[in-house]
């Protein structure tokens, strides 16, 4: 998720203060217009487009490998980055090393660049996304875009590109190269890329998934990754929104419509209020209800329609990336459906590594006596419930797992030893950090401001801290027995990433 400093804030607003306004006076001249960012699916099937079950599936067929990124600008860029070459390091018999294994990646904002294009280029292209992206400045580029006469002109002017173009545009010129999720598609192999960004009227994840683009009888293959992945940056406010239209409903889906795995998380009419869905599962009843409207679009007579979904970071809902990869361990409505392969004996190993690139930077409000002001308030309002929310990810995860799976023991005690299999041949880690031991090394690495540009010694930094706190974790072990892994070398130290973060901080 893009922050940026408290004074670069105000000096940026302040600056586009006068474009914003003759914006809005060419706005009101002109009318509206807005690009087009999506398109109508011709086609809606499960045997066709970007899914899961339809990719070349990885070597260990019996372990599901999930990785999860969460947002942070540059500074989440580059630990996931991190964590994925420390993951390269780990190699299996046959030759292949775990970073080619990944079944699944998942991921919002800043770690979205990192997913969308680990799952664009593979392995293949870890040196080109450091290169390229991690160690640009990127946050001149945004700025000029916008504060040169041309840029203002260009952007204020209706019709026109939006805000959010700036960052679509960046991502093409540096990395994706106007690539679509069809070039996914052709490449046809995992990880399966879950870009998530979130939906800023119902507050819920939106990922960029086949299922939930057909909701929309949109055609995903035919969405631009950069788009997708700016989607799921869009930090509000200072970038806009990225707006889909709802075709729906349409020839291409099938009837009955909406699907049955939409119906089953509602209630039926009539259904006794202390029956229904929303006691028993509250994300359950209320994800039924968004993607149900979604599915109906506009019906006449229906105050519910939703002709449009607007786009913007999906740390609003979900900063690290875990919601759809945990529905999709705990359902069998998913698709994929993990819990299904799960119950077929399918899947008997689970590694899952979440990196959390949260930041708890230091404030110097608290020693003020001035009431902040209205830029720091706003800063508070979106970053304080994501980035302080976030800490002790694999615990939680483990929990939350535990829970989902007592359940199913209970309904169907036969699948108990199944369970308890799975549970001793799993792998939860977690990358933050909140683990670092040293306070002063920790302090330092969450000053790591969020935003498009570090200096070469913070990404020095970042890149040795993340392989670091891979190999420190006491599941790393478990890991490496779960998929039979050696490691090629030994991981850098937390204390070699401290003495790089020292000289960041010089």
């Amino acid at each position: 998720m893009l922050v940026p400093p408290r004074a670069l804030t105000n000096r940026v607003f302040a600056l586009l203060a006068p474009g914003i306004t003759l914006g809005f006076a060419l706005a009101l001249l002109a009318g509206c217009a807005y690009p087009e960012r999506n398109r109508p699916a011709a086609r809606i099937s499960d045997r066709q487009g970007y899914q899961y079950h339809l990719l070349e599936p990885t070597g260990l067929e019996d372990t599901l490998v999930i990785v999860t990124a969460s947002g942070g600008g540059t500074r989440a860029s580059a630990l996931a980055l991190a964590v994925l070459k420390g993951l390269d390091r780990v190699e299996l018999a046959g030759g292949r090393t775990l970073a080619q294994e990944v079944d699944l990646v998942s991921s919002v904002s800043g770690g979205s660049v990192t997913a969308g294009y680990f799952a664009f280029a593979g392995r293949d292209g870890f040196d080109a996304l450091e290169r390229d992206f991690i160690r640009r400045d990127g946050m001149k580029p945004l700025l000029w875009g916008v504060l040169n006469p041309v840029g203002l002109v260009r952007y204020f002017a209706v019709p026109g590109p939006e805000r959010i173009d700036l960052l679509i545009d960046y991502l093409n010129q540096q990395l994706f190269h106007d690539a679509t999720f069809q070039a996914l598609i052709d490449r046809d192999t995992r990880p399966y890329l879950v870009l998530n960004a979130a939906d800023m009227v119902e507050g819920v994840p939106f990922p960029f998934t086949q299922r939930k683009l057909d909701l929309l009888c949109s055609d995903l293959a035919q969405i631009p990754l950069a788009e997708a992945v700016a989607a799921s940056a869009a930090f509000p406010v200072a970038l806009s929104p990225v707006t889909l239209k709802n075709y729906s409903p349409c020839a291409a889906q099938k009837q009955p419509w909406p699907p049955s795995w939409v119906t089953n998380n509602l209630d039926p009419d009539g259904t006794p209020q202390r029956d229904g869905i929303w006691y028993a599962n509250p994300a359950r009843a209320t994800l039924g209800r968004v993607e149900n409207a979604y599915a109906l679009g506009d019906v006449p007579g229906r105050d519910d329609d939703k002709l449009y979904v607007h786009l913007l970071d999906g740390g609003i809902a979900d900063n690290l990336g875990i919601f759809e990869p945990y529905r999709m361990l705990t359902t069998q409505d998913a698709l994929p459906s993990f819990l299904t392969r799960i119950n077929r004996g399918d899947i008997k190993k689970l590694v899952f590594v979440a990196v959390n690139a949260r930041s708890f930077a230091t404030s110097e409000l608290d020693q003020e006596r001035a009431t902040p002001g209205m830029i720091d308030m706003l800063m508070a309002s979106i970053n304080a419930p994501i980035d302080r929310a976030t800490a002790g990810t694999a615990a939680q995860l483990r929990e939350l797992l535990d829970n989902a799976f007592r359940q199913i023991i209970l309904a169907d005690p036969g699948k108990e030893q199944l369970f308890r299999d799975l549970a001793a041949n799993t792998a939860l880690i977690s990358i933050d950090f909140d683990a670092i031991v040293d306070s002063e090394c920790r302090r330092k690495f969450h000053a790591i401001p969020t935003s498009w540009a570090l200096s070469k010694q913070q990404v020095d930094a970042v890149m040795a801290v993340g392989p670091a706190l891979l190999g420190s974790d006491p599941a790393f072990a478990d890991l490496q027995r779960i998929v039979g892994g050696t490691l090629d070398a030994p991981l850098p130290s937390v204390a070699e990433a401290c003495r790089l973060v020292d000289l960041a901080q010089q």
